[in-house]
């Protein structure tokens, strides 16, 4: 009782401090540059959340991520652009097409019965056909030179310098997908993810029903992903196929294994280590990815559950010696 009563203030705490901590950094930091590096981690934070729940909860293998946040990014770039819509109501539209696509594959995924192996066939077919869509669509997309993004007003914008502001933005957004995920787990719908990853067949057997369930699951994370993939965009004042590429799944994945997926701080922890990483090692090329692939068995041969598993061992251990 007692570790379980520790873990969950832990998981409450942690990442509520880590969000502090990086709020307060831009404070503290005047570099253009590490300014940039917090941005792009508060970025990756969203989308880790995103693939927790996708992923994490419900079990669903998407290598798609990319793909559903560029569609996010390029349809509010592309709307704005030629309706001359504001770009934050553009935005909304980018999430519902995100979001439309994320639960269409989940319910086909589903309703057909696909395993884990196939759904990550299936969603990667799919990151395959966004790709060659962009690069087709030149004259909507640009192609492979890229879709300059229009202005984006930042809230605060008038108030601190343009780079702060689109931080602190980003950074909120983040950790309101943070509170997403966490009112989640402790949802009716948590609990049903939960019984379904230990037994479906079970589960619906008592009256929860899967295909909602997962495509609810995919339809939440997808819509994550809608959103932070435009803000990202209009961060970096452009969307193109090099930023929405299967490489990005890639890096999501990574943060969130390393961080524990199914965890509440970990896709924090994983996307803080793994940009600093890619920072680090930014002069090796292509032997980051090696880096990143030795790194990772190592903690899957040692620490399955992430290094947020890692904080919790610790944190135990200074607790019991406080209490000797």
């Amino acid at each position: 009782m007692k570790t379980n009563t520790f873990r969950t203030e832990l998981s409450g705490y942690l990442p509520f401090a880590m969000f502090i901590v990086l709020g307060i950094l831009p404070v503290v930091i005047k570099n253009p540059y590490q300014l940039r590096v917090l941005t792009n981690i508060a970025v990756f934070i969203s989308f880790t959340y995103a693939a927790n729940i996708i992923f994490g909860e419900s079990r669903q293998l998407f290598l798609c991520m990319s793909a559903l946040s560029g569609m996010g990014a390029y349809t509010s770039g592309i709307i704005s652009i030629h309706l001359g819509i504001d770009p934050w109501i553009t935005l909304l539209a980018g999430i519902l097409v995100s979001t439309a696509v994320g639960a269409l594959l989940s319910y086909v995924s589903v309703s057909r019965g696909l395993g884990v192996i196939f759904v990550a066939i299936v969603t990667l077919a799919f990151t395959l056909i966004f790709e060659n869509a962009v690069l087709g669509l030149r004259e909507l997309t640009m192609g492979e030179t890229g879709l300059l993004m229009p202005s984006l007003r930042w809230p605060l914008e008038s108030f601190i310098d343009r780079r702060l502001a689109s931080f602190y933005t980003i950074l909120v957004f983040s950790a309101f997908s943070a509170f997403i995920y966490f009112i989640l787990v402790r949802s009716k719908l948590g609990i049903g993810l939960r019984a379904m990853r230990s037994d479906s067949v079970s589960s619906e057997a008592i009256g929860i029903d899967v295909t909602k369930y997962n495509v609810m699951a995919a339809s939440i994370g997808s819509a994550i992903l809608g959103l932070n993939g435009g803000l990202y965009a209009y961060f970096l004042g452009m969307s193109s196929p090099g930023i929405f590429s299967p490489s990005m799944d890639i890096t999501i994945f990574l943060m969130l294994i390393l961080g524990g997926f199914g965890t509440l701080s970990g896709p924090i922890i994983g996307s803080i280590v793994i940009i600093l990483i890619q920072e680090f090692t930014r002069g090796l090329g292509q032997l980051t990815m090696t880096f990143f692939g030795v790194l990772l068995v190592v903690l899957i041969l040692i620490f399955r559950e992430g290094l947020s598993s890692i904080l919790e061992r610790a944190g135990r251990y200074l607790k019991s010696q406080r209490g000797a």
